[in-house]
């Protein structure tokens, strides 16, 4: 059977030429990978790539030494710019034209995509005459996507027909299952399962940003070459460096002013209040945004660590610093009550002025919303926030965010007991299509802070067996005056630096012990009593 190899180097990826890994780059080990099919299948490798990286393309295909073994050409598809659409029309023409039997696609920028694994999935491919076929339970980055030559016409087409509206997105990816998923039971689909469940751990290993290069370089010093994909897995998720590399959630505190009090916030005059007039100053704001895209480079900050964002004076201003960064997102989480017309529309100009969103894995917009609507009643919320007053600005707040950022305003309903009388309600109200463009609500799990606050769940949720805490791995808290919070759930009760006096690298180490500790299943008296261990954010 023969097949087309199609590496995808169509979309933005910082690292995929830099020399990591023994003086070779991400590009040029996936090459490598490919050349390794010919020995196993007959095969043909093709590179799409957008316009902006194809001279660096071309570079290495002219240059590289082990391309010698390859007996064709290698041939560069490229486009300005990439939907998924454009992309299964290529996959499509280039499979027909080369009489390919499938096709194994797989991004440019993965340095660990495994040979063995390939064998398996090209295996069970034709064994069982799947239409798409893929390794399930593995860390991303790891296995390609093998999809019949006919499929991805059927695809090709399924995208310029009644899911056009999916083709014209941009290529991510998950894309070409996602598009599968669209109608999954008209589709053969095939996987090899791996022997132990690693979605848990949320690793992909490609170089496109510098926490995902900077993963990727801490697994190769782990010495995984020769390793099977097991192997390879199972040394990724035992490494700290690995599973804690760079913060990709900021949530800073630009005021401990609040409108409205809510019972499942902590009544802590040092943390936030209805009485505060603590801000954090513009310039210590953007000194600290400098910071977070230096060290992270692409991250997600939001402006509302225990206080209300828009109460600040230079709110705006603060949003426009955080745009002004390639790589950074910002996030609003509001009680929605001062939101205006007026603020939508200079941010609105403000966004779009600020050109695309530079932040992978970040589709929802360069400015993410979300409400603290967390009822569906003047009386319930009384219930939750003390003031019936406020629902109806609240629900008029989404509204009117909805309607400048349809795709990226989110009502939430933090989930109690006191309100789950509520949540059938609040879910059917907000993801009425007929009533809004897009269905997008937010349903939030109460967090007791470390038992700082009563027991207030209706449901326990958590995993049976405990994982290292995401929020150590990822996020960075810091309040009002700098002080940087262990983590959100601890607030005050132990800082670990200060972000205006210190670099963010050196407070982000003093964190790496409790991670290895908790990977070692040891726990502090805190986090022990913590539940929040497990729920995700960026």
């Amino acid at each position: 059977m023969k097949t087309l190899v199609i590496l995808f180097a169509g979309s933005r990826s910082r690292y995929m030429f830099d020399p990591l890994f023994a003086g070779k780059s991400a590009f040029e080990r996936s090459l490598e990978w490919a050349g390794s099919l010919k020995k196993i299948n007959e095969s043909e490798t093709v590179v799409f790539t957008s316009e902006s990286v194809k001279k660096s393309v071309e570079k290495v295909l002219s240059s590289a030494t082990f391309l010698s073994s390859y007996d064709e050409k290698i041939e560069i598809c490229s486009e300005t710019q990439w939907c998924v659409k454009t992309l299964l029309q290529h996959i499509s023409v280039c499979a027909k034209e080369r009489h390919a039997d499938a096709v194994v696609f797989a991004w440019a920028d993965q340095p660990f995509i495994d040979s063995r694994i390939t064998e398996s999935i090209l295996h069970d491919h034709f064994e069982y005459k799947g239409e798409y076929t893929f390794a399930d339970g593995y860390p991303g980055g790891l296995s390609p996507e093998v999809i019949d030559t006919g499929t991805a016409d059927i695809l090709f087409q399924f995208s310029d027909g009644i899911q056009a509206e999916f083709g014209k997105k941009a290529v991510e990816r998950t894309s070409i299952f996602d598009l599968i998923k669209t109608d999954i039971n008209s589709f053969d689909v095939e996987t090899v399962i791996a022997e132990r469940d690693y979605r848990l751990f949320r690793m992909s290993f490609n170089c496109a940003t510098k926490a995902a290069a900077t993963a990727c370089r801490a697994l190769f010093d782990c010495g995984i070459e020769g390793k099977t994909i097991d192997e390879i897995s199972d040394i990724a998720c035992s490494c700290v460096s690995v599973l804690k590399n760079l913060p990709s959630y900021y949530s800073i505190q630009i005021t401990d002013k609040i409108n409205v009090p809510a019972i499942y916030r902590p009544v802590d005059r040092e943390v936030e209040s209805l009485d505060g007039n603590r801000f954090m100053s513009l310039k210590d704001f953007k000194a600290i945004i400098k910071k977070i895209s230096k060290f992270s480079e692409n991250a997600v900050v939001s402006l509302s660590a225990w206080g209300e964002p828009l109460c600040h004076p230079d709110f705006i201003e603060m949003i426009r610093a955080v745009l002004a960064e390639d790589g950074l997102t910002a996030l609003v989480e509001t009680d929605g009550i001062s939101v205006t017309e007026e603020m939508c529309s200079v941010l609105k100009k403000a966004c779009d002025d600020s050109g695309e969103n530079c932040n992978p894995g970040i589709a929802a917009g360069k400015i993410i919303w979300i409400v603290n609507v967390d009822a569906f009643s003047a009386q319930k919320y009384m219930q939750v926030h003390c003031a019936a007053d406020c629902f109806e600005k609240a629900a008029a707040g989404v509204e009117m965010l909805k309607k400048y950022f349809p795709d990226s305003t989110f009502p939430q309903f933090t989930r109690m007991d006191e309100n789950e009388d509520e949540l059938e309600s609040f879910w059917r109200y907000w993801s009425d299509k007929t009533k809004f463009k897009n269905n997008l609500l937010i349903v939030q799990k109460y967090d007791s802070l470390c038992g700082l606050l009563p027991y207030r769940k209706p449901a326990d949720l958590s995993p049976l067996e405990r994982n290292p805490c995401w929020h150590i791995r990822r996020d960075m808290t810091v309040l009002v005056d700098g002080s940087v919070c262990f983590c959100r759930c601890r607030l005050r009760r132990d800082i670990i630096g200060n972000a205006f006096s210190e670099s963010l690298a050196e407070i982000w180490k003093r964190l790496t012990d409790e991670v290895q500790n908790q990977m070692n299943g040891n726990y502090s008296e805190l986090c022990g009593k913590c539940d929040e261990y497990y729920t995700f954010n960026f």
